[in-house]
């Protein structure tokens, strides 16, 4: 029967709670629903009641915790949560009235963060498979050469292994966020290669959008694209680059077009260099085109006797393959310019080499190669002529002399220079129902640039050395760029620089 509980009690039961001492309860009279329970263990006091007609117990706590009086507080206040229908009392709603009777320690209001790096790891536990940087970096290369020219694919490759993406090698790459990109991208801002992170930002986009596409984000982790990544503002203004010269304001002087034009005939470059260098100036196309030309697309003029026709697929052109343009963008040779071409074509023929202008070297010892002429190898000799004009300066010589010399209209320039010949690519009635290569237009113009860069020629072939004297000087401007870091190779101790670009005549006679 119910007995109101005393401090004499209580003492009495902390003595009976020895080992091996028998068990038993106080019903407390003077509080409806305490109870205090003496068992080997200890001594504690409980709430009981009655909560969805089921009977529960509550404990309170023990008596070295609790006197009498607290015990009787706690159980009056549950018993009236209870009465009052306030929610049945619980051990989370015992734990705070204690924090609040100063019966346990305050509870902290901010606990220590958990290590990132353990969060990380034991959510990896859970998802082994998904692809680390260099498993996405990898991937999307791939998928890069699948769908895009292979230049585009050396590009990104280049793009994705500059060192300051080294911070992300071993982490996976769902983790890397925008911010982690745009820190890449605003630090190479901030070194003063704005251009730089403007290309790898304009990389970084694309390769997140194939890895948050449906068929690769469930390897990948990725769950959307990145389109805001953004490299900052250009600083205005020009910045003029280390020759002095300013990016895309430099036009390739009379000077420059035949000293180009004059070297190359002069016998001191290799015969397949110098045949690529002058069909680059006389014709004024891209130096990938230049590069990547096929000897199937250069035939015959018949219904012009003594003239050639180059014929560009869609895949030498600018993004034409890519909008499934098949028109071939057609440039007449004169009969100068096309009998140079038929002796390299000769030449092509006898290494057994699809390229008109088959590789001259690997890039690096083992290097398989892709078979024919690198574009930089264009940039690298006219820099080794002492030409400030890079290719693309010569397109703009060919036609600022086209508009200002003959005064040709710029319609007629671009049927030359522009791979859509003037022409809009969504241009429907070119597109679907015109097929017409203006070869009889073209002549006009191609006739009097051709004599005219001859001219120029002349007049530089008549201040250069000799052709031996002349190997040297271009060996020797090679070799003080390489020494410079600005060459193919860097170091001094390989093979002496400059002789594998002579003519074998010359390499012979040194």
């Amino acid at each position: 029967m119910p007995i109101k509980l005393n401090e004499a009690l209580v003492k009495q039961g902390i003595a009976d709670a020895v080992p091996k001492g028998r068990a038993y309860d106080i019903i407390d009279a003077g509080c409806p629903g305490l109870i205090m329970r003496i068992g080997p263990r200890g001594v504690k006091f409980a709430f009981k009641f009655e909560s969805g007609h089921k009977t529960h117990r509550l404990t309170l706590g023990s008596t070295t915790m609790l006197r009498l009086a607290d015990a009787r507080a706690i159980a009056t206040e549950a018993r009236r949560r209870l009465v009052d229908r306030l929610g049945v009392p619980d051990d989370r709603w015992l734990e705070a009235k204690l924090r609040q009777m100063r019966k346990l320690p305050p509870k902290e209001e901010n606990p220590a963060p958990r290590d990132p790096a353990l969060v990380e790891a034991f959510e990896d536990m859970w998802r082994p498979g998904e692809w680390t940087w260099a498993q996405a970096k990898e991937a999307y290369l791939k998928e890069v050469a699948r769908v895009r020219r292979p230049a585009t694919h050396l590009d990104y490759s280049k793009m994705l292994g500059v060192p300051e993406l080294a911070r992300f090698d071993g982490r996976r790459v769902k983790r890397i966020t925008v911010d982690d990109l745009a820190t890449v991208v605003h630090e190479i801002h901030e070194s003063g290669r704005e251009r730089h992170a403007e290309h790898l930002a304009s990389v970084l986009r694309p390769m997140w959008v194939y890895l948050a596409k449906h068929g690769t984000k469930l390897k990948s982790g990725v769950e959307k694209p990145i389109p805001d990544l953004r490299a900052p503002e250009r600083t205005p203004g020009d910045k003029p680059r280390a020759n002095g010269k300013v990016p895309g304001g430099h036009i390739a002087s009379p000077a420059e077009i035949g000293r180009a034009l004059a070297i190359a005939r002069s016998g001191a470059v290799e015969a397949t260099v110098a045949t690529a260098l002058q069909l680059l100036v006389l014709t004024g196309q891209r130096r990938r085109p230049i590069a990547e030309a096929l000897v199937e697309d250069f035939v015959p003029w018949i219904e012009t006797p003594g003239w050639g026709v180059w014929s560009m697929g869609p895949r030498h052109r600018k993004t034409a393959a890519k909008r499934g343009d098949k028109h071939r963008h057609c440039v007449p040779l004169p009969p100068a310019l096309w009998e140079m071409v038929q002796a390299q074509m000769a030449r092509a023929a006898e290494a057994g080499t699809p390229y008109l202008f088959p590789q001259v070297r690997p890039k690096r010892a083992g290097d398989a190669g892709d078979g024919h002429l690198s574009d930089a190898a264009l940039n690298h000799k006219l820099l080794d002529m002492a030409i400030m004009a890079s290719p693309h300066d010569m397109r703009r010589g060919l036609s600022t002399t086209l508009q200002a010399v003959f005064r040709c209209d710029p319609l007629d320039v671009k049927r030359i220079l522009d791979h859509n010949e003037g022409v809009r690519s969504d241009d429907v009635l070119e597109k679907h129902y015109t097929k017409d290569d203006r070869l009889d237009l073209k002549q006009p113009l191609m006739a009097n640039w051709c004599a005219w860069a001859d001219e120029q020629a002349a007049a530089a072939a008549a201040t250069l050395p000799g052709a031996e004297e002349l190997g040297a000087e271009l060996a020797r401007r090679r070799r003080e760029r390489e020494l410079a870091g600005k060459g193919k190779r860097t170091k001094p101790e390989a093979a002496e620089a400059g002789e594998e670009d002579k003519p074998a005549e010359l390499a012979a006679a040194a």
